[in-house]
């Protein structure tokens, strides 16, 4: 911990005993310029660029840190392993925390605000922000230029993080451990990810169209059709699993009919996490007999661990493994429950129970589904 927070100038200056000969001195003085001379002088301030390009200059780590984004919030817990820090999250963070794993591992999360928002969604609440007195707020720099410049007019240090691609994420944790004082770690985080992509790259990307299944991802579907098209991270998972995304052509975010569905004829679909609906739920459905996917069972509600497994988050890497396991079972890299382990283990300093795994994967509403017990504790 100490050590990277070295670039604000924050660690221990080192110790000097007293002396009463002077070859004491001499080789006191020698070890001094030796380490200087293995590792630069700390600076008394930090610069960090956003994804927008935007540099700011901290003294010290931020210690009240708000964030705005959904996924945002957990992803900084795991990069400090703590959850202070945080002065305020979006209420759907908090619920994510709530209903999953980690509000049982960071119980201080249900102090912190979360009325940092006007409603739903990430619009600030500017006032509330404020009252927090935060070192640095946390904003989506893809949800347009008011979102941050109401923001900064007060005075406040926005950083904008892009939301989209892999890439977009892993330079919004390397962002977050420069705010931290936790570089190493964040780079860590980044790398781990890394190969894992490499990994399933290897295993997967060869795979022709003709044996790719046809996936479709509902973000929700109690209310509403929505869907996740191209240049979602969405669609980038279903492609990296060997899938094939049935709302290819739909824009990013999209509303469909259940007769679009019924024309699509999806063989896999993925349930979202900012819904309620279960495989059940549409196992039952007289309108979804057609589909292919209820015909075969092969409908899954997506894992909820330290945050939603269908955004990009610090979890990511196990979607991967769980995805390709559903979909290419003989070709999928690693075994899912013993990579958990070791993620989070890693993230969190946790050592999950097969019970809390099961929980992760929604185990019991998954059960009946195609191919799901591939995942269960023998």
């Amino acid at each position: 911990m100490m050590e990277s927070r070295r670039a604000f100038g924050v660690g221990p200056a080192p110790a000097m005993a007293p002396h009463r000969h002077a070859w004491r001195r001499r080789g006191a003085l020698a070890l001094i310029f030796a380490t200087l001379a293995a590792e630069p002088l700390p600076s008394a301030a930090a610069e960090i660029t956003d994804q927008r390009g935007k540099s700011f200059v901290f003294d010290k780590p931020a210690e009240r840190a708000v964030f705005l984004p959904m996924p945002a919030a957990s992803t900084y817990v795991a990069i400090n392993r703590s959850e202070r820090g945080i002065a305020g999250m979006n209420a759907a963070s908090a619920a994510a925390m709530r209903d999953g794993i980690l509000g049982r591992l960071f119980p201080g999360y249900a102090k912190i605000a979360t009325d940092i928002t006007l409603g739903a969604g990430t619009a600030a609440n500017v006032e509330t922000i404020l009252a927090l007195k935060p070192d640095a707020v946390f904003q989506w720099a893809t949800a347009g230029d008011d979102a941050l410049t109401t923001l900064e007019r007060t005075g406040l240090k926005v950083l904008g993080m892009r939301y989209g691609s892999q890439e977009d994420m892993a330079g919004y944790i390397a962002m977050m451990g420069q705010a931290a004082g936790q570089e190493q770690r964040a780079s860590e985080l980044v790398s781990r990810q890394a190969a894992q992509l490499s990994t399933m790259k290897a295993a997967l990307a060869d795979i022709p169209e003709s044996q790719r299944p046809r996936v479709l991802y509902l973000g929700r579907a109690s209310d509403a059709y929505r869907v996740a098209g191209p240049k979602t991270y969405n669609d980038f998972s279903i492609r990296l699993a060997g899938g094939a995304n049935v709302a290819a052509e739909t824009p990013p975010s999209a509303t469909v009919t259940i007769e679009q569905i019924l024309a699509w004829n999806p063989q896999v679909v993925l349930l979202g996490n900012f819904d309620t609906v279960m495989p059940a739920d549409l196992y039952a459905d007289p309108r979804w007999q057609g589909v292919e996917a209820v015909r075969s069972r092969r409908i899954y509600r997506m894992p909820l661990g330290g945050y939603r497994w269908d955004p990009p988050s610090q979890e990511s890497a196990l979607t991967w493994i769980w995805l390709a396991g559903l979909l290419h079972p003989d070709r999928a890299p690693g075994d899912l429950r013993s990579r958990m382990r070791s993620w989070y283990d890693f993230l969190y300093g946790h050592g999950l129970s097969d019970e809390e795994i099961d929980g992760i994967l929604f185990a019991r509403e998954n059960r009946s589904s195609t191919g799901y017990d591939r995942f269960l504790a023998r």
